[in-house]
């Protein structure tokens, strides 16, 4: 049996692809950055496996990142293992 995540909470994260791991967070790279999370996100409707919003928070000078509201007492740690894993899929090579 899957343990339960939690009933209520705000997710907010970078994926990091694999070819920009290790780099210096230059100026480039973060405008890079930028561009992965709208990349995923389109792949994601694409193929209909699942929707996640993503923003940049200018006020803070922080480039798009994913937002996730997980408001379902069902959710377990499969159902986040599914995000986390698909999110590397869709992603790993930007």
């Amino acid at each position: 049996m899957d343990e339960k995540v939690f009933e209520c909470g705000n997710v907010c994260f970078w994926y990091i692809p694999p070819s920009m791991r290790g780099e210096e967070e230059t100026p480039d790279w973060w405008n890079q950055l930028a561009k992965v999370a709208p990349a995923i996100k389109a792949r994601m409707m694409e193929q209909g496996t699942m929707m996640i919003g993503y923003n940049p928070l200018t006020c803070k000078g922080l480039v798009n990142f994913f937002r996730i509201i997980v408001a379902n007492p069902s959710c377990t740690t499969a159902d986040m293992d599914f995000v986390i894993h698909e999110i590397e899929r869709l992603g790993r090579d930007l």
